[in-house]
């Protein structure tokens, strides 16, 4: 079974689920951005930032809070 369009081998149900699955994942993110009101947007952004930020940098950033706060 080959795709027609690209000649390539069709993927297996595990990967079509998979990709179907990221798409509506994708899709929902986007639209629920959408219905944010402006003043939530930035919050949003945050928090994903803060999910994609390596723990490192997250000590670091405490650290440096936690000193500038006793300053």
């Amino acid at each position: 079974m080959t795709d027609e369009s690209s000649g390539t081998p069709t993927a297996t149900p595990e990967q079509r689920i998979d990709r179907a699955s990221e798409a509506i994942r994708r899709m929902a993110e986007d639209d629920a951005l959408q219905h944010l009101p402006q003043h939530d947007r930035w919050l949003h952004y945050l928090t994903e930032a803060t999910r994609a930020a390596p723990l490192q940098s997250l000590a670091v950033a405490f650290l440096l809070g936690a000193f500038l706060a006793r300053r």
